[in-house]
């Protein structure tokens, strides 16, 4: 009896501390959302939840622990809902483009370029997990996408897919980086969207193009020649 008792205690106290590291993550996704990781400090987290930050400490040893769990749940979220849109059988490539872009532009543009610049230069090891993860999934769901657009003669066949995938990859790199968002005045959305416009409306074959423009006009409009 005395055993079981015991175990029912901890097996509380197990789901008690859960929540608490749930409501921790949620207060600090809260504050970093809103005013970045440098100026939030693990006082404002504890004050906003209305505990002692020693209390805070027994779940998370550091501030930089409850960025990681932020980012790793907003992680988590973007690419569960990339895959689903992926496998959505009822949506043409077209629509499903638009509709993987719409997600992830709006997801990203939750991250202001300061808050990206704070998590690159003041916590460094949950910038490269971040890196890591974007590279992984491009590379990914990039390359399913690829093959899929040319299976479907919509995508360009003669240029090499892993180029292409290499290309992508270092635009996205190189342009939808807090330093380049910074200098451009652009959100990081819309640091994304024209990186996705100028790439797609290079590798779209003429049937491509009109399928898009025709389906997808918000993100995937004709280009507009300027006259001679």
């Amino acid at each position: 009896m005395k055993t079981k008792r015991v175990f029912r205690v901890s097996a509380c106290e197990g789901r008690g501390d859960a929540a608490l590291r749930s409501r921790i993550v949620g207060a600090g996704r809260e504050l970093f959302l809103v005013r970045g990781f440098v100026r939030v400090t693990a006082d404002d987290i504890a004050r906003h939840l209305g505990i002692s930050k020693a209390t805070l400490y027994r779940s998370f040893p550091s501030k930089e622990a409850i960025l990681q769990a932020v980012t790793r749940q907003i992680m988590t979220e973007i690419i569960a809902r990339v895959e689903e849109l992926l496998a959505d059988s009822r949506l043409g490539l077209p629509e499903k483009l638009a509709a993987l872009f719409g997600h992830v532009g709006r997801r990203i543009s939750e991250f202001g370029p300061h808050l990206v610049r704070d998590i690159q230069k003041s916590a460094p090891r949950v910038w490269k997990e971040i890196d890591d993860f974007r590279r992984d999934k491009i590379n990914k769901n990039f390359r399913s996408i690829l093959e899929s657009g040319r299976r479907e003669g919509l995508f360009r066949g003669d240029v090499d897919e892993d180029f292409l995938l290499r290309m992508f990859t270092f635009l996205i790199g190189e342009f939808v980086n807090p330093e380049a968002i910074l200098r451009s005045g652009r959100s990081p959305a819309e640091a994304f969207e024209t990186v996705i416009k100028v790439f797609f409306q290079g590798i779209l074959t003429d049937r491509g193009r009109r399928d898009f423009s025709i389906r997808t006009p918000a993100l995937f409009e004709p280009r507009k020649e300027s006259a001679s």
